[in-house]
């Protein structure tokens, strides 16, 4: 293995000054100035810790999906959904099922280092402090993986003494058990924080009842995890953080040979400095190790027998990475944030294919290495007190390497392909511009702009997959996407008991990565060799040109101090605008990409400890695959909930998900199988805080 020497370019990025109530640590961890999260168009939803308590989602992702902007992959929540497909399409730029969007848990990224998906079911949402959802033209400051936006998770503060269990059950066979705890040495020099949780449901049926056959199985899960963090003052106003998380899964992917599984350890150092003279600084180091492990099968016409197609049996992906972050805010107009990061991860497909007369014949192994490096700076500038310039710029350093791809027999060990993919590398920019102006004490406009990359995942390069008869081979000659995005904001307090807020953007992608179809019969024969009977093939590959452009707005309000009412809702208009390697794709819409979704929902506060809340969800038809052939139907889903502060220290949950069970399709297959969502559940919760 090559060892690379990654050239670290100058850069800069846009923070604010303010007053902040938040650590220091979680402002640094965030790359932001103080009061910038409070600005027009700086976020495009948030939860601090009382919401995520009221809310009590089961997965984290459950409580994302209340914002508009906010999808997976596919309409499934992550709970029963393949990991590879819970990545994040924040305003449908998802154009394949890896996220376009950073996840990061106190600065540190979250997406998978293979295959940059997000395992949401690790995240235990009473383990945060916050949530903040940022858009694409205000996160160029984290350059790759976060082109159009970054989730950005805050735990709480490790010097906050606090205790808590929480459990749960309901519909689908689910239960889940969850606690937290940290202690703090009587001088307030020493923390330890340590959580853990579990949850097993057993699921349910993905494909629907006229449709089922005998070797249909349930979507069964069992998650598991748990996290030590340790915290010492070693100085005033020096911190140091070392952390330990582990996570595992396995799951049944709807009969009885399919399903996958996961394992995931991460280790980080976390040290932070806040001086009082203005200047702050958080340092962070981390390693990442996941093993990842996937069975696919052929269901016959009648679905009532499977053969193994694929057995992905040892993926592993490890990452290891560092930052450094430097704050000052002096007194006056100006503010300034700068540092550097790198990552660096690596990983393979260990996998079997071609069966045979009961036997597999031929084992594959692809992958390789990647790495990033990059400098920021961040600056903000109060033009006055109505008006706030911020600009940033940033510049990585990137180098795939080791790419390769080996197949042999397993009749005879004879090798039948060997390709070694040669070494790239290349440097990437990522600019924001952002204005902010108050025309009124009411009225409040922003303006962003910016560009961003994304480098093709290890998975993209390296891991062919398959859904049902339906392939997608890998592309080791992936080039970087690159993004530019434009943003006008609007906000406005109508009265004091109304309120609006609005937003329109464009997405501008090229060398867009896809799942392209291959349709030309010497293209198939080369990549695939033949197709299941009745499949279809595909292959990841740039797409020259592709947009997205659309509306969000929001309202809310409040007719009596108790009630609270919100509509939120966005359009947007996905197109792969120019296609030269599939001329079939151009004019296309991009796929698992619905062109409206509506959100309605209430609170009522019928005492000081007891509120109901109401919610109903709109989303239109949708495409399957990048051919806009296989047309998914529009969806409805409504759901009521309370929650009862019994005592000062426990709250209670009761919530019913898909009230009217409504049949919500969320695949179609070239076949005609169509695979649903979660039927109507019922969710019961209780919370002890001591």
């Amino acid at each position: 293995m090559k060892t690379a020497s990654i050239a670290i370019l100058a850069a800069t990025a846009g923070s604010l000054a303010g007053q902040d109530s938040l650590p220091e640590m979680t402002v640094l961890a965030e790359r932001r100035g103080g009061s910038v999260a409070d600005l027009p168009g700086w976020t495009l939803a948030d939860w601090d810790a009382s919401d995520l308590s009221d809310a009590a989602p089961r997965t984290l992702d459950e409580l994302l999906a209340n914002e508009p902007s906010f999808s997976l992959y596919r309409r499934q929540n992550s709970l029963f959904g393949n990991p590879t497909s819970a990545g994040v399409s924040l305003r449908n730029t998802g154009a394949t099922a890896a996220s376009r969007t950073l996840v990061v848990l106190d600065g540190i990224p979250q997406n998978d280092p293979f295959g940059g998906w997000v395992y949401w079911a690790r995240h235990d949402p009473s383990t945060l402090e916050s949530v903040r959802i940022v858009p694409a033209a205000r996160a160029a400051v984290w350059g790759n993986a976060s082109p159009a936006g970054v989730v950005q998770l805050s735990s709480h503060s490790p010097f906050e003494e606090r205790h808590l269990l929480r459990v749960g059950g309901g519909g689908q066979g689910t239960i889940s058990g969850s606690m937290a705890h940290t202690l703090v040495a009587d001088d307030d020099s020493l923390a330890v924080s340590f959580s853990a949780f579990g949850m097993h449901s057993d699921g349910f049926y993905a494909v629907p009842s006229w449709q089922r056959g005998t070797i249909d199985r349930k979507l069964a899960i069992d998650s598991y995890g748990a996290d030590l963090k340790l915290a010492w003052r070693a100085a005033p106003g020096l911190t140091v953080e070392p952390m330990f998380s582990w996570y595992e899964e396995d799951r049944s992917n709807g009969t009885p040979l399919s399903g996958n599984s996961t394992e995931a350890l991460d280790f980080a150092l976390r040290v932070t400095s806040d001086d009082d003279g203005g200047i702050s600084w958080q340092a962070l180091a981390y390693r990442q190790q996941r093993r990842f492990e996937s069975v696919f099968t052929a269901v016959n016409a009648a679905r009532t027998a499977e053969t193994p197609s694929l057995d992905q049996f040892h993926v592993p992906g490890t990452g290891t990475g560092g930052a450094f972050t430097l704050q000052w805010e002096p007194t006056g107009p100006w503010s300034l944030t700068g540092g550097a990061d790198f990552r660096k991860t690596d990983g393979a497909t260990n996998e079997d294919a071609g069966f045979v007369a009961g036997n597999f014949v031929r084992r594959r192994q692809a992958g390789g290495e990647q790495s990033l490096a990059g400098l920021f700076v961040a600056a903000g500038y109060e033009a006055s007190d109505a008006t706030r310039i911020d600009a940033s710029f940033r510049a990585d350093a990137w180098e795939l390497e080791d790419g390769r791809r080996i197949e042999k027999s397993l009749v005879n060990g004879a090798t039948l392909r060997k390709d070694l993919q040669p070494d790239r590398d290349g440097t990437e920019p990522s600019f924001a511009l952002a204005l902010s102006h108050d025309l009124t004490d009411d009225l409040a406009l922003g303006l962003s702009a910016g560009t961003s990359f994304r480098l093709p995942t290890l998975n993209e390069l390296h891991r062919p997959f398959r859904v049902r008869n339906d392939l997608t081979e890998a592309n080791p000659g992936l080039d970087p996407e690159r993004f530019y995005s434009l943003e006008g904001t609007l906000d406005w307090q109508a009265s004091d008991s109304v309120k609006f807020d609005a937003s329109l953007f464009h997405h501008w992608i090229q060398d867009t990565i896809a799942n392209v179809p291959i349709t030309d019969p010497a293209q198939i024969a080369a990549i695939f060799g033949t197709l299941p009977p009745g499949g279809t093939g595909a292959q990841r590959q740039n797409v020259d040109e592709a947009r997205v452009l659309g509306v969000q707005a929001g309202a809310e309000w409040e007719p009596r101090d108790e009630v609270t009412v919100r509509f939120d809702g966005i359009w947007s208009d996905t197109e792969f605008t120019e296609s030269t390697t599939q001329p079939l794709l151009d004019g296309k819409p991009f796929p698992q990409a619905p062109d409206l979704r509506l959100i309605a929902a209430t609170d009522w506060r019928v005492t000081d400890s007891l509120t109901f809340s109401a919610g109903y969800e709109y989303g239109a038809s949708q495409y399957d695959d990048a051919l806009a052939l296989r047309r998914i139907p529009s969806y409805t889903s409504a759901r009521i909930g309370a929650t009862w502060q019994a005592t000062e220290q426990v709250q209670l949950h009761a919530r019913v998900d898909n009230l009217f069970d409504e049949e919500i399709a969320t695949g179609l297959s070239s076949d005609g199988i169509r695979t649903i969502a979660a039927p109507r559940s019922f969710w019961l919760g209780a919370e002890w805080k001591f």
